[in-house]
Order: C-alpha cells, then sequence, then structure tokens
C-alpha cells in the first residue's frame, strides 16, 4: 500500500510539474526569480510573478511561502499586488514562514518559523510573530 502512495504521489508531481515537492511558480511572463538558497524544505512555494531575488547562503525552511503576488478581493473589486521580494545574503527563514510581496529581508538575519513577515527586516535582525517584529539585533564580528 506504501509503495502505491509513493507511486501515485511521483506521478502527481510530474504531471503539476514540482520537483522536490517545491513550487515555483508565476502566473505573468516577466515574473524573475534571481538565485536559488542553498537549502529548501519541502512543501515550500515560491511565487515570483512579481520577482523574487534570493542572496547567497539563503536556508529556506519546511513550508515556507514566499509570494511577490497577492490579490486582493473585497467590495465586488479585485487588486493584483506586485512588488519584488529581496532576500539578503546568510538569511534563514523558519519552517512555514510567510513572507508577502514587497518585503526586503537584509542579510544575516533570521526569520522565526511561523512568522508572517509583512514588512521589510534590517540586516543583523532576528524577526518572529505574526506580524513578524525584529526582537533582537545579532551582533555580527
Amino acid at each position: 500500500m506504501l509503495k502505491f502512495r509513493y507511486k501515485i504521489r511521483d506521478i502527481l508531481r510530474r504531471i503539476l510539474g514540482i520537483s522536490e515537492n517545491i513550487i515555483y511558480k508565476s502566473d505573468f511572463p516577466d515574473g524573475e526569480l534571481i538565485g536559488r538558497p542553498v537549502q529548501i524544505g519541502a512543501f515550500s512555494v515560491i511565487d515570483h510573478g512579481g520577482g523574487v531575488r534570493i542572496g547567497k547562503d539563503v536556508k529556506i525552511g519546511y513550508g515556507v511561502i514566499i509570494l511577490s503576488v497577492s490579490t486582493i478581493i473585497g467590495s465586488g473589486k479585485e487588486k493584483i499586488i506586485r512588488k519584488p521580494v529581496v532576500i539578503g545574503d546568510n538569511v534563514e527563514i523558519g519552517s512555514h514562514a510567510v513572507i508577502l510581496p514587497g518585503v526586503k529581508i537584509g542579510k544575516n538575519s533570521t526569520i522565526g518559523a511561523g512568522a508572517v513577515v509583512v514588512d521589510s527586516i534590517p540586516e543583523n535582525s532576528i524577526a518572529v510573530g505574526i506580524p513578524a517584529k525584529v526582537i533582537k539585533k545579532k551582533k555580527i564580528k
């Protein structure tokens, strides 16, 4: 039974174009994904329709969602927000964190697991919570 389940999962991955349980997607032909993290957890989604830049030595945890495009539906009108996401060098993003459009995460920063980042995070910072807030500055030698 377990072997059959893995075969079905593999077939679905090929049909949906998912490699290693990571989704890189863009509904916009001009969307750019620049850079590749050194480590990325399974079941993560990177929507690069508004542009995503990833620095060197970036580690992304399991189930992280990075959005550079968002739709807001309310009062009968739909609005599409497309803003680039920039992730600096040596950043660590904890599992199940969500990074929203327009956010810049400075180099050497850490985003805690489950955080929802709605505003930019300065370099050498540790940010946690919903919405994510800087709780500590790192001392870099």
